[in-house]
């Protein structure tokens, strides 16, 4: 979450709010230590889900992050981002280890963007399922993320919906268009597999 925040070609925000309660992980200090230094920028910490100030409250160009709270009963205020806070230009990440433990309805349906970090079999099943399926069969989705999982300690598979499949909808980390490598990879050989030269 936090190279979105830093990489260069990441989100474009004024304002973080970051709901968890997890708030004392040193990432989260690190990032509140690096934004306070920033004055036209603001961080807030909430650590209970009453004090979740609702999506139209919230300051246009807001980062909401919701880290650990997959457990907890009550989800209406991470459901009430993912339906509501994109009008009012809100961005909302909502981070879980299990992917099938995040709400259908409302969070992961309303997903723009999913990012995957290395996932067992059953929950990269449900990725798969519900975002990939049209597009590519198991296999060649297994080996996406396998590919990209190797590259890095911390690679990641992004899976953006609003991209075409040949334009951006798979990458792995944010830079690199996965179907568009390798459909420049196939066109660029001939039946047998050689390389052309044109």
């Amino acid at each position: 979450m936090l190279s979105l925040l830093y990489h260069i070609n990441g989100l474009r925000f004024r304002n973080v709010y970051l709901y968890s309660r997890s708030l004392q992980q040193p990432k989260y200090q690190m990032l509140k230590k690096v934004i306070e230094q920033v004055p036209e920028m603001k961080v807030e910490f909430c650590d209970a889900h009453e004090d979740v100030v609702p999506p139209e409250q919230m300051p246009p160009n807001t980062v909401v992050i919701f880290d650990d709270v997959a457990c907890e009963k009550q989800q209406d205020p991470m459901r009430a981002f993912f339906s509501m806070g994109r009008h009012s230009n809100v961005d909302s990440f909502y981070l879980g280890q299990s992917y099938a433990r995040i709400p259908k309805q409302l969070v992961r349906d309303n997903a723009n963007v999913v990012m995957l970090f290395n996932q067992d079999l059953p929950n990269l099943r449900h990725v798969y399922d519900e975002q990939v399926a049209p597009d590519m069969t198991w296999a060649e989705f297994q080996k996406l993320c396998r590919d990209c999982w190797k590259k890095d300690k911390y690679g990641y598979v992004v899976i953006d919906r609003d991209s075409p499949v040949d334009g951006g909808r798979y990458r792995c980390g944010l830079d690199q268009d996965i179907r568009q490598q390798q459909h420049e990879r196939h066109c660029g050989e001939d039946k047998k597999g050689n390389r052309r030269t044109e």
